[in-house]
């Protein structure tokens, strides 16, 4: 796997640090998150085909649990290289014209996750004032469930401008 073409740089914005370790935070979150998907599903089998009696609410909560995993993920995977990339021509470019195309390509994705991030908050703002609930078992509240898109947005789209801000320092370090 990959691990990006913007060679990792020591941010030495503090803002850029902070949030970076509060995607990390995010993604081991996630990342506790499965095991209790895992323990969860595990427990349905059991209840389903030992004593004939599924449970009614496993399925909805790991659907909320798997988006949350997701877009609580997004934001780290992001400068770990974990995104699907294609390099058939970027691993044949060199050092500056990587950095350039870097820079078009994450400020590409920075207005999409703009315009994703703003229609997450329309979105999770609307299932918050109607008071939308789930119309599974459970009824939850959706407006935090969507509230996890928000937050992932927010963070991907911040660590796309990371990208950004890194690309042109390693295009004005090799200037030098």
């Amino acid at each position: 796997m990959s691990h990006g073409s913007v060679t990792q740089i020591v941010d030495n914005n503090v803002f850029m640090r902070a949030m970076s370790n509060f995607d990390r935070w995010l993604a081991e979150f996630a990342g506790w998150i499965v095991i209790v998907m895992m323990l969860t599903i595990s427990f349905d089998v059991a209840m389903r085909y030992v004593f004939g009696m599924p449970t009614t609410w496993s399925f909805e909560i790991n659907r909320y649990m798997l988006v949350l995993v997701m877009f609580f993920g997004g934001g780290w995977t992001l400068p770990a290289g974990g995104h699907v990339g294609v390099d058939l021509i970027t691993e044949n470019l060199t050092g500056n014209k990587k950095f350039r195309l870097e820079i078009i390509t994450s400020a590409m994705a920075v207005c999409y996750m703009i315009i994703f991030t703003w229609e997450s908050i329309i979105y999770t703002w609307e299932a918050f004032a109607n008071g939308v609930r789930s119309t599974e078992y459970l009824a939850w509240p959706m407006w935090p469930i969507r509230g996890f898109l928000v937050i992932g947005g927010i963070m991907l789209t911040l660590e796309f401008l990371f990208r950004i801000i890194r690309s042109f320092k390693s295009l004005a370090d090799n200037k030098q």
